[in-house]
């Protein structure tokens, strides 16, 4: 008798500690970035090279990174304000469809995650967690409830980014299983497995557009290597939408929906081009612009993020705009 109340105090008294030690775990905070910053830099400048940038729906703010800081600019020029900043790193900011909001990737936590804040920076809160992924060029669905990103893992096998969705509210993402066809000509890569990058919603919130090629990248890859594909969530059929010889990378779509802006590279250097997606008719929209670097292995995206650019005058605008942007931040 005495061995039976023994065995059961034992088996309380390990069953409170194992729910001590899962509570401990639980409440653990992130544990954040290990250093802290020990001397300030300050600047001025008024030139900003590979920065990833979004107009906000009403057309009247550019949202740009710039060296891991996130800042806002009126889109007919100005002072440029920072809105985040500090010794963690953030990047490829896009507007939610309302304006409200907006999604960045930030080490904040100790890793590159995606997080979700006011658009004047404020209320910022992780969206997702986890220290083995990279995110890359993360954008809204047209509704507002979705975020579309590529995400790929830390491992040499894991590597390949693809295509995944998150809600605003949180949770662990649901996959998109778009493998795109292989490219008309040109090898676009070695390997069976798709990198998928820079994905865009389409107005409609059917379609999901992005870049893709075969495998990981190489040394003296012989181009095409990337093509535009459109993913179909109503049906999940994956089409294969360019044949660019220079490759097709970064896309961006119409408010209408009926072009779709590509980058691609021309005699060496990058620009981009616009498709009417009824028609198939193409032409120039800016060459030569930043340098692309799809050969290597991202760092972000293939090229820098573009917006929409719902109108031909929001175009003009962000030609024409001039910024100055002074930060004062704790060097890195």
């Amino acid at each position: 008798m005495n061995h039976l109340v023994l065995a059961a105090f034992l088996s309380l008294f390990c069953c409170a500690a194992f729910a001590q030690d899962e509570e401990k775990k639980s409440d653990k905070p992130d544990e954040g970035l290990p250093l802290q910053g020990t001397e300030t830099i300050e600047f001025t400048t008024d030139e900003v090279t590979w920065m990833s940038l979004d107009v906000s729906p009403d057309g009247s703010t550019i949202v740009f990174d710039l060296l891991g800081d996130l800042y806002t600019l009126p889109i007919m020029g100005g002072e440029a304000e920072r809105i985040v900043g500090g010794m963690s790193f953030e990047s490829q900011p896009r507007f939610s469809p309302d304006g409200e909001k907006i999604v960045f990737v930030s080490d904040r936590s100790g890793a590159d995650n995606l997080w979700i804040a006011d658009a004047d920076g404020e209320n910022a809160k992780a969206l997702t967690k986890g220290r083995d992924s990279s995110y890359f060029a993360p954008d809204w669905t047209p509704d507002g409830k979705y975020i579309v990103v590529s995400k790929s893992g830390a491992s040499a096998s894991t590597w390949l980014p693809t295509l995944r969705m998150y809600h605003v509210d949180g949770g662990s993402g649901l996959a998109l299983s778009g493998q795109a066809p292989a490219p008309a000509f040109g090898p676009g890569g070695g390997g069976g497995s798709q990198n998928q990058m820079g994905a865009v919603a389409s107005p409609d919130g059917r379609y999901v557009y992005f870049a893709s090629r075969n495998g990981r990248n190489s040394y003296n890859e012989m181009f095409p290597i990337w093509q535009v594909s459109r993913y179909d969530l109503k049906t999940g059929d994956t089409q294969l939408l360019t044949n660019a010889q220079g490759s097709a990378m970064r896309p961006a779509i119409s408010s209408d929906g009926k072009h779709l802006v590509y980058a691609t590279r021309f005699e060496a250097q990058t620009g981009l081009r616009v498709r009417n997606l009824e028609t198939h008719e193409e032409r120039w929209l800016a060459y030569p612009v930043t340098r692309d670097e799809q050969e290597s292995k991202p760092a972000a995206t293939r090229t820098p993020a573009t917006p929409s650019c719902p109108t031909a005058s929001r175009s003009s605008s962000l030609s024409t705009a001039r910024s100055r942007a002074s930060t004062s931040s704790p060097a890195r």
